[in-house]
C-alpha cells in the first residue's frame, strides 16, 4: 500500500540548514545536494522539514528535477503522490513564499519554458542525475502514469574532489595558467552550442546563461575561442571540449584550472562533474586533478 507523500517548499536557507539533517540520516550522493542549493537555482521541495524521507530539487532554469529519497519506499510513495496530470508545481502556484514574478525575472524569458510545463498536465519528465540502485526503481515508480519511461543510453561517472586547503589548491592551480585563459561571455554561447553534444531547440539559451556566468573558462588564441569549460545550473562542472587542430596542447588543463579557481573564490569547495565512462581523454583529465569516481549514474527521462 502507497502512503501518501505531501510536499512542502522550503527556501534556500532552510534547504542548507536541512543538509545537516540529510547528512545526519545518512541521504546517499548528498554532494549534488549542496552546490544546487548555495546557487539558488533550485526550487526545494521536502515532505518533513524535521525529519526528511525526501527531497525534490527543481532547476528554476531547465525545469530538470534531482531527487533525493532516503530509500526506495519514499522514492516510490512521492512518485505516485504527485498529482501529475496537473503539473508538479501548479499546487504551490499561489504559496506566499515563493517568489514567482523574482524566480522569472532571473530566468529570463527564453529560460522560462523549462518551469512552465511544470504548471501543466507533465507530458515529460528529466530526473538527473540517478544512480544504478535506483534507475529501474524510478521507471517503476512513475511508469503509471508516463508510458514511456526509459534511462538514457549514457552512463556517466560522477567524479568529485576534495580540497583540505583551499589557498594552497588554488595557487596550485594558478601555476597552470597564462595570459589567454578567462571567463567566458555571452556571445560564446554561439561556437559552444554548435559543437554541444546535447544541442537542442533550447540549448543555446542556457548556455548562454552559463556563458555569462563568472565561474567559466575559455582559452583564446588570436582572439579565437578553442577550449572551455561550464558552470551548469545544478554546481557541477562539464562540457570540457578543445577544438581537434588544438588538442594535444595542454589547454584543456588550463580552462579547468581557472573554472576551479573561479568556482572556489565564489564560495564553493565541493566541486564535482559528470563524464561519461567512455569519454577517455575527459576522464584523464579530471581525475588528473584529484576527483575520484562517487558512484555511476544516468539521465531518466519519461513522456506521457
Amino acid at each position: 500500500m502507497t502512503n501518501k507523500i505531501e510536499l512542502k517548499y522550503i527556501d534556500n536557507s532552510l534547504s542548507l540548514q536541512l543538509l545537516k539533517i540529510l547528512q545526519y540520516k545518512n541521504f546517499p550522493n548528498l554532494f549534488r545536494y549542496e552546490n544546487q542549493v548555495k546557487q539558488q537555482n533550485v526550487l526545494s521541495f521536502t515532505d518533513n522539514e524535521a525529519d526528511p524521507t525526501i527531497v525534490i530539487l527543481v532547476d528554476i532554469f531547465r525545469g530538470q528535477m534531482n531527487a533525493f529519497p532516503l530509500n526506495a519506499q519514499a522514492l516510490t510513495n512521492t512518485a505516485k503522490s504527485i498529482d501529475w496530470s496537473n503539473g508538479f508545481l501548479t499546487k504551490f502556484k499561489n504559496n506566499p513564499n515563493i517568489k514567482w514574478d523574482d524566480i522569472f525575472d532571473k530566468v529570463g524569458p527564453d529560460n522560462r519554458i523549462g518551469l512552465e510545463r511544470h504548471f501543466k498536465k507533465t507530458e515529460k519528465i528529466s530526473f538527473a542525475c540517478i544512480s544504478f540502485e535506483y534507475e529501474q526503481l524510478f521507471i517503476e515508480s512513475l511508469k503509471g502514469y508516463f508510458i514511456n519511461m526509459k534511462p538514457d543510453s549514457e552512463v556517466f561517472d560522477a567524479l568529485t574532489l576534495k580540497v583540505d586547503n583551499l589557498q594552497e589548491k588554488i595557487s596550485e592551480l594558478k601555476l597552470n595558467l597564462d595570459e589567454n585563459v578567462g571567463p567566458l561571455k555571452y556571445e560564446d554561447a554561439e561556437i559552444i552550442n554548435s559543437k554541444w553534444q546535447y544541442k537542442s531547440n533550447e540549448s543555446i539559451n542556457f548556455l548562454r546563461w552559463s556563458c555569462s556566468q563568472t565561474i567559466s573558462a575559455g582559452y583564446r588564441i588570436n582572439g579565437e575561442l578553442v577550449s572551455w569549460i561550464i558552470l551548469y545550473t545544478d554546481g557541477s562542472i562539464g562540457s570540457l571540449y578543445t577544438l581537434e587542430d588544438h588538442r594535444g596542447k595542454g589547454l584543456s588543463k588550463k580552462v579547468v584550472s581557472y573554472i576551479l579557481i573561479k568556482f572556489f573564490e565564489n564560495g564553493f569547495d565541493h566541486p564535482y562533474c559528470f563524464v561519461r565512462d567512455n569519454n577517455i581523454s575527459s576522464q584523464k583529465v579530471m581525475r588528473g586533478f584529484g576527483f575520484k569516481p562517487t558512484s555511476l549514474v544516468k539521465w531518466v527521462f519519461g513522456s506521457s
